[in-house]
């Protein structure tokens, strides 16, 4: 067995083209190398469907500063945690009957995560400024990182939804992005790998061949206006994770074959403090 690394929080992407079941390949031979891994999860896709199902139109808003985000009423809430703890249980599975001693937490498991509600969103609509009221999404504002530590000591993968709990214990939607890059900066990570179905980056959004592939971590701000849609946030995450000690952040592309190894290679965009 090679000499392990430090501990790797990789992210996949909840969209659709994600291509988990491969990812789980990866996982259990980088597992049994003896990587010390953190999987966070997304749901995005799972929670349409479901929200579907229950006839729970989805509402995303925009932000003045142009993110785009769910928002969450009380009833969303509560079927996004069903949602979490659904797809990681599944991701569990895959990874149990391939051998590897998973463990599904979320943010009230051993007191994760806890986050901050917001409970007013502001958003646009046709140019005006609006403000969206009971919602019950909001940002990691810290995390027990012992909780992991103590699963990985002991030969365990950790499997991460992606929610926080209140003060109060009462579950909110976060991005799991920024939820991984809070992870991975508790754990002073020795690196964040962002998977998504997109190859990173890029300066044209429809050309592949347009990624940008290393953007040292000063430079960051001049970048913001290239990210489009969900990766505004990826970037955001980035640049949590880097201010809270992790050396370096890869935006990747979740459907090639090895993403992890791929990524490590110098696949995506790379965002590191040094290079």
């Amino acid at each position: 067995m090679k000499e392990a690394m430090g501990v790797l929080v990789v992210k996949i992407g909840g969209g659709r083209g994600n291509r988990l079941d491969e990812l789980c390949k990866e996982v259990k031979a980088l597992w049994e190398e003896g990587e010390r891994l953190v999987l966070v999860h997304g749901v995005s896709d799972a929670m349409d469907a479901r929200s579907a199902e229950l006839g729970l139109e989805p509402r995303y808003l925009v932000s003045p500063s142009g993110f785009r985000s769910r928002f969450v009423g009380e009833r969303e809430r509560d079927v996004y945690l069903g949602v979490c703890l659904e797809v990681g249980a599944r991701i569990c599975s895959t990874l149990h009957a391939m051998g590897v001693r998973a463990v599904a937490l979320w943010g009230g498991s051993g007191a994760l995560a806890e986050g901050e509600r917001k409970e007013a969103l502001r958003y646009v609509e046709n140019g005006k400024v609006k403000v969206a009221k009971g919602n019950w999404s909001g940002v990691v504002r810290s995390v027990n990182a012992r909780v992991i530590e103590v699963l990985l000591e002991g030969g365990f993968l950790p499997v991460v939804s992606p929610v926080a709990v209140t003060p109060e214990g009462l579950p909110l939607n976060v991005d799991g992005d920024r939820m991984a890059a809070a992870i991975a900066s508790a754990l002073r990570a020795e690196a964040l790998v962002i998977l998504s179905n997109v190859p990173g980056l890029l300066e044209r959004l429809e050309d592949p061949g347009s990624l940008v592939r290393r953007i040292p971590f000063e430079d960051l701000e001049d970048y913001d206006g290239l990210a489009k849609g969900n990766m505004k946030r990826k970037l955001l995450a980035a640049r949590e994770a880097l201010e809270g000690g992790v050396e370096k952040v890869i935006i990747s592309d979740s459907r090639v074959e090895r993403p992890i190894g791929s990524a490590l290679a110098g696949g995506g965009t790379w965002i590191c403090r040094a290079f």
